[in-house]
Formats: C-alpha cells, structure tokens, sequence
C-alpha cells in the first residue's frame, strides 16, 4: 500500500510539474530565452529597416516585410517580444517610410490608417500564433502524461484505425507507435473478446463507454491478458469520432488465479473423494458382510429364515445409511440453505456472464445473449439459480472443446412459454447429445468426462425442481445441444418466503 502511494504521489508531482513548469531554473531560462529574442529581434529589424530603406521601398513593402518578421518572431512563443516590435515597427514605418521622413509627425489619414492597421494586424497574428502554440503545447503535455502511465492508452476512429499508442501500449504488446498508428487495430492485435463485438458496440454507442476482460497477442505471438475501458468520443454535433482504450495487464494475475482456482478444484476434488471413501467404506463393507451371512443361512439343509431376514433387515439399514450420506453429499454442493425471494431473471443472467468471461475468452467461444422485456416475476434463490446458469454455461463451452470446422458460439436466451412460466436456455455449437447417453444425463455420478464427477446436472435439476421448474436437454437441428428450464412466474402479489 505505501509502495503504490508513494508511486501516485511521483506521479502527481511530476504531472504537476509538467503542467506548471515554474521553478528557479525556468524562470532563468525564460528570461535567458527573452534575452536572445531581443536582441536577434532587434538586430533583425535593424536589418530589414536598412534594407528596405536603401533599395527606396515603400510604406505597404516595409509593411509587409515588417510583418513577415514579427510573424516569425511570435513562432519564438513571446507575446510580449512580439508586441514591443510591433511597436517599434510602426515606429519604424512612421519615421522611414511614411512623409515626412526622418520625423514621427503623419501628413496623410491614409498614412495614418496604414500604420494603426499594420498594428492591428499584428497584434492580432501574434496572439492567434501564441494561442496556437499554447494550445499545441497543452496537448504535448497532456500527451506525455498518458506516456507517464504503465497502462495501455490507444485512441481509434470509427473504422478502428489507430491513431494513438502510447508508451504503455508500446512496452505491453511490443509494436512501436510509427508501427501501428493508421492500421485497423483488430488486424493488429487479434482481439479476441467476451461477446460479440456488435454486442459490445451496441453497448458502447448506447451509453458512451464499455468496460470488460479481452486477450490480445503480443508482437511475439503471446497472448496477453487485458482489463480494458473503453470510451466513446463524439463531437459537438454529438456524432461519434473516436473511441479512447485504456487498458491494464492481468496476464500475471490471470495466471496466478488460473492455478489458485486448479489447486481449489484439486483440494475440494479431493477432499470430497476422501469423505465418500471414508464414509461409505463401512456401510458397504457391513451391507457385503450381511449379504453374506443371509445367504449362508438360506443356504442350508434346513434354511434358518429368522436369522436370514435379520441380515436382511440390516442390509436395508445400511442402505438407508448410504441413500443419508448421498443426501448429505448433495447438500454440501448446494452449500445453503435456498433463500426464496422475487427475483428479475434477466438481472441473474447478467450476474453470471461477468463469472464465466475467463472461460469463454479462454476457449475462444463467442457469447451471445438474447434477454427479453417483460418477463414476469419468479421466485427463487438468486445464488442456487445463478450456480445452475454457470453449470449449464460451463458444460457448453467445455461441449466444443474440439469444435474446429464452425465458430464456438454460446446463446443464453430468455423467454416466456405459452403457460406463462420463465424459460431460460443455453444453446452451444458442439457435436450434440449422444442418443445412448441421453437418458442418463441428469443421473447422479454420470458423467461423460474423464476427469468430471457426474454431479453437475443431477445438482441443477434438484434445484430446478425445488423451485418448481424443470430441466430439460435437446439436440437442435443439424448439430448442437441446447440445455433450459422453466421457472413459474408469480401471480399477482404471492407473498416471499
């Protein structure tokens, strides 16, 4: 924490700095910098007065050239220098050029119009210029303060050509700014992104900015995680004209949390597996020793059919143990208790999306969502519900692994079936539902993945039933599977439980 303040408040300072530039040191090389101006300005006009003076010039020519030099002098960036010649030059003008000559006294009003126009107009040149040049230097400073940041800052137009790269871009993905600046930025980085990149726009055009995780490649073909904002520009017209980027490195951090997240799979994974072994062993080794026993009594000359049911009946007791222990597994991946409350189903939906962005990026899936307005009310647990989202999320993607003749797209869609309930269905483009495998898919421990539990589905349709719903699979047409379930809408004003 002092670390990064300590790195703000170098960073504040010398932004400061840049924008104030008023030390000791300044203010002497500023006077330095006047010094040389009067001295080259007056040399220079001395010049221009003789040469004009000697080849017999008239007023409107020792103008011209007079303002000719006072243009160049205001390019030095001294109002004030610019001004003081502007003076002397129609001092000049009055006294060599103007009759009669060699005195300051003007005959003619057009003579008189003549010299308060040349310093009209000089004046005028010379503070336009010095707005210019102040302008121009404001925006150098402000550009190098977005070179100050690690960030990556990178301003594109409408056609997504580059116009700006910063030192952040430079140093984060390796290309230069003479490099990128008017290339398509797509054909540049190879972004790949979370959704749809229409999706995005939309978003971006609606409300002026759009914020999320990309994963862009490097110059040396790396692939680099992003935390990037994005933010529309428009102009006066409120036209769009530019969208601005800026963007953080997370490469590191998505790394760490790739194997903090493997080593949680791996401990849960095995604890769980420690517990079913421990806790089933004796129930199974009591039901296989009862078993036995049962048929060594009926196994007789004279079958003793007393003590037979007896082993029976504690074979029925241990399964009864083992059907508990099953019950328990579950409720320990439902972790709690449901909390039934009136939810907006459209609002679950968007709380998902942000937890699943890692692993559509990271298998190049293309999420695609399409809510719908006026759905009704239902009622459920915001957490179990949103856990089956993910759940039938998760499978989709995972469902076009080895996709690689199509695009690895993923639905979420939301509508209203004909009964009046909430249905929400996610539709991937893998390979579909194999027949022999259709039946079994929502039973417990089946799985068709090596290294899967076969809980997931079997968990989802438990909390879908609780709420009253139903979990269904399908094969859609041609290829492809989709997942969804109903949920009741409430009528009316039913009460919360």
């Amino acid at each position: 924490m002092k670390l990064n303040t300590g790195m703000n408040d170098r960073f504040a300072y010398r932004a400061y700095q840049m924008m104030h530039p008023d030390t000791k040191a300044d203010r002497i090389a500023r006077s330095r910098a006047i010094a040389k101006i009067l001295s080259g300005g007056g040399i220079g006009l001395a010049l221009s007065t003789w040469l004009c003076f000697r080849f017999g010039v008239g007023l409107t020519v020792a103008a011209f050239v007079y303002l000719i030099e006072i243009l160049l002098l205001s390019l030095m960036n001294c109002l004030v220098c610019s001004a003081i010649f502007s003076v002397i030059a129609v001092g000049c003008l009055d006294f060599f050029f103007t009759l009669p000559i060699f005195s300051f006294r003007v005959n003619s009003v057009q003579d008189v119009a003549a010299l308060v126009a040349f310093l009209t107009t000089s004046l005028v040149v010379t503070s336009l210029v010095h707005r210019a040049r102040q302008l121009s230097e404001f925006h150098r400073k402000q550009a190098q303060l977005l070179d100050l940041t690690r960030d990556s800052v990178m301003v594109r137009d409408m056609d997504d050509v580059i116009t700006y790269w910063n030192n952040g871009a430079e140093a984060l993905y390796g290309w230069k700014k003479e490099e990128v600046l008017g290339k398509v930025a797509d054909s540049v980085l190879r972004t790949r992104f979370p959704v749809a990149l229409g999706d995005i726009k939309e978003s971006l055009f609606a409300t002026g900015r759009w914020e999320g995780e990309l994963i862009n490649t490097r110059r040396d073909g790396l692939q680099a995680a992003v935390e990037t904002r994005w933010a529309l520009l428009r102009n006066d017209q409120g036209r769009p004209i530019a969208t601005l980027e800026t963007s953080t490195d997370i490469t590191e951090r998505k790394r760490k949390e790739e194997a903090l997240h493997h080593v949680a799979r791996l401990t849960t994974a095995g604890e769980l597996g420690a517990s079913l072994a421990h806790e089933l062993a004796q129930p199974l080794c009591e039901i296989t020793a009862y078993t036995t026993a049962s048929l060594r009594w009926l196994d007789r000359d004279a079958p003793n059919l007393e003590e037979a049911l007896t082993c029976l009946r504690r074979v029925v007791n241990e399964s009864k143990r083992l059907a508990e222990l099953f019950r328990r597994v579950r409720m320990l991946a439902k972790r709690t208790p449901p909390q039934m409350t009136r939810l907006e189903i459209n609002e679950v939906v968007n709380d998902v999306i942000p937890l699943v962005q890692r692993e559509v990026l990271n298998h190049s899936v293309t999420l695609k969502t399409k809510l719908a307005t006026g759905l009704p009310v239902v009622l459920g647990d915001r957490i179990q519900l949103a856990q089956v989202m993910t759940n039938l999320i998760m499978n989709g993607i995972q469902a076009m692994v080895n996709v690689e003749d199509r695009a690895r797209e993923l639905l979420i869609e939301l509508r209203r079936s004909d009964e009046g309930s909430v249905i929400v269905a996610v539709q991937d483009s893998g390979k579909g539902i194999d027949a022999e495998n259709a039946s079994k898919l929502f039973e417990p421990f089946f799985t068709t993945k090596p290294e899967g539990m076969g809980v997931g589905l079997s968990i989802c349709r438990s909390i879908v039933r609780a709420h009253g719903g139903e979990l269904r699979a399908m094969n859609n047409a041609g290829y492809s599977a989709t997942f969804e379930f109903s949920l009741p809408s409430i009528t009316g004003n039913a009460p919360e439980e």
